[in-house]
């Protein structure tokens, strides 16, 4: 039994620019960050080990195992989860001079960003046991059946963010706004007007 959780947390933009620094030379610095990150997913999988009915055994090995199972004393049950984590950036090496238009007389900045990224960052060494119970004369969850659960929720959790697109639409959206809210904070704090806009996703 497989189930999904998701969760987003928002991380803190590591750029700046100095009070005394005029607006429109903010384009060097933020440039010179090149990949900025904005925000976190984390998509964890939950899994349980039960043992495989007769009706379910396949092949004679899976059959006879089956059987002993079904004869034996107690409960076999585990729940594990297992999380990997996916990021949203931006690219500020694409950034270019004409991407910052500065109005002094209308006190007015406009700002043209790379649109957000999203890449894999990372996953769980081993998998998180939430629940084991083992009673009678049932034998351990073993190791190996720990390490195939592992790699059949890792197959999975990436199998449905590739074909889930919601989870990187949610992603990107919680990241273009971070971005937007930081950008006119921090250009706007002279009276400045400051318009943010993305660059339109490549289809």
């Amino acid at each position: 039994m497989f189930r999904t959780v998701v969760s987003i947390i928002i991380v803190l933009i590591a750029a700046g620019c100095s009070n005394e620094e005029p607006a429109r030379k903010l384009y060097t610095e933020v440039k010179s960050v090149d990949k900025l990150l904005l925000a976190q997913m984390t998509v964890t999988k939950m899994a349980s080990v039960d043992d495989v009915s007769i009706d379910d055994a396949k092949g004679m090995k899976q059959t006879i195992a089956a059987l002993a199972d079904a004869v034996k004393i107690g409960d076999r049950k585990a729940a594990y989860s297992y999380s990997t984590y996916i990021r949203a950036y931006m690219d500020l090496s694409e950034l270019q001079p004409s991407n910052l238009l500065v109005d002094d007389r209308r006190k007015t900045i406009v700002l043209n960003l790379p649109d957000v990224k999203t890449e894999f960052a990372g996953r769980d060494m081993e998998i998180k046991e939430e629940h084991y119970r083992v009673s009678g004369l049932r034998s351990n969850i073993r190791p190996e059946e720990r390490a195939a659960l592992k790699e059949k929720m890792n197959t999975q959790l990436k199998k449905e963010v590739r074909e889930n697109p919601e989870f990187q639409e949610k992603l990107e959206a919680q990241a273009r706004g971070k971005a937007k809210s930081y950008f006119t904070s921090l250009l706007g704090r002279d009276g400045y007007e400051v318009i943010v806009n993305f660059k339109s996703p490549s289809l």
